[in-house]
């Protein structure tokens, strides 16, 4: 289980920590995939862990089984609308979109790609992420 930590990062991993700081801690084997644009990313099973080109941690992706929750409640693997009136509890201003929804509050982002068919779908990944990844204000 992986604790998000609003605008700091999920569990250990920080944002704003080196790519050799968080290597040291994924406890499973990564690639490497770089962007047409500047920065890349690290993929594990379980993890998409974004980088900036001055190799800063930006954002953490989790899939299903990461097992991301906030305040002790899985946000991953759970119906779309229980997640989001949870967070919703936090941030009375998150928005839903076409693939989820996104708490500019909280740092937080629901991935849900079937939540045209249904709210009470999976949320099947959850972003976290530093301020200013969105374009929502200026990274601290």
């Amino acid at each position: 289980m992986y604790e998000i930590i609003p605008y700091v990062g999920v569990g250990e991993i920080h944002l704003g920590m080196k790519c050799d700081e968080v290597c040291k801690l994924l406890c499973e084997d990564y690639r490497r995939i770089d962007y047409d644009t500047a920065g890349y990313r690290l993929c594990t099973s379980k993890l998409n862990i974004h980088f900036d080109e001055n190799d800063t941690l930006i954002a953490v992706e989790g899939n299903i089984n990461a097992g991301f929750c906030y305040q002790n409640f899985e946000i991953v693997g759970q119906p779309f609308h229980k997640v989001y009136q949870y967070l919703k509890s936090f941030d009375s201003g998150i928005k839903m979109d076409s693939v989820g929804a996104t708490s500019y509050k909280l740092g937080i982002g629901l991935y849900v790609p079937t939540i045209k068919k249904s709210k009470k779908e999976l949320v099947q990944g959850a972003i976290v992420f530093r301020k200013g990844y969105y374009g929502d204000s200026e990274p601290e």
